[in-house]
């Protein structure tokens, strides 16, 4: 065995620390970055699709606007697997977030709590528009306590263009169970 590092020469203890220091990191950040940039999407046999689909327009704006807007503060984008969480429990995805769910976020935004729900797969768990849009347009009127500030000054009236599309993504009006107003 070698000498422990308090009875080293200075320079020695110093490059001792550095090398362990640089292995850790090539072993960790390194390799982890050159596996997870060798990832390509794969087609999924059952259901004949890429996996993860390449977003669309919509969704790099939404991605944009989840960004600008700091909801990332308090929601984050990943379902954490079932040790020490309950991710999968309260149906906030079918299956934990794996590195290939991020393939086409750039940057892939996880989030840095939890003050919020998870947003993993909220269009599917809320697969409503109308209820989405309502949630969007003020939190409150869904979830009296809710933190999360209202984001009805990002909407704006439909252009004719939109409303004659009849496209799924084009605005639909709230019905009348839906009030606007606390």
């Amino acid at each position: 065995m070698g000498k422990p590092i308090l009875k080293m020469k200075p320079t020695h203890a110093l490059i001792t620390v550095f090398l362990a220091l640089l292995f850790a990191w090539a072993g960790q950040i390194a390799l982890g970055y050159i596996q997870v940039g060798r990832l390509e999407p794969i087609l999924n046999e059952d259901t004949n699709y890429t996996e993860p689909p390449v977003p669309s327009g919509f969704a790099q704006t939404g991605a944009r606007v989840f960004a600008s807007e700091g909801c990332l503060e308090c929601h984050s984008l990943s379902v954490r697997g079932p040790v020490g969480s309950a991710d999968l429990t309260r149906g906030w995805g079918p299956r934990r977030t794996v590195p290939r769910d991020y393939l086409f976020r750039e940057p892939a935004w996880v989030g840095s709590s939890r003050i919020g729900p998870d947003l993993s797969n909220i269009g599917i768990r809320m697969a409503d528009p109308n209820q989405l849009m309502l949630h969007l347009w003020n939190p409150r009127l869904r979830s009296p306590k809710s933190n999360c500030p209202p984001l009805s000054p990002l909407f704006s009236a439909p252009s004719p263009v939109d409303i004659s599309t009849g496209s799924p993504y084009s605005p639909t009006p709230l019905s009348a169970s839906f009030p606007l107003s606390p």
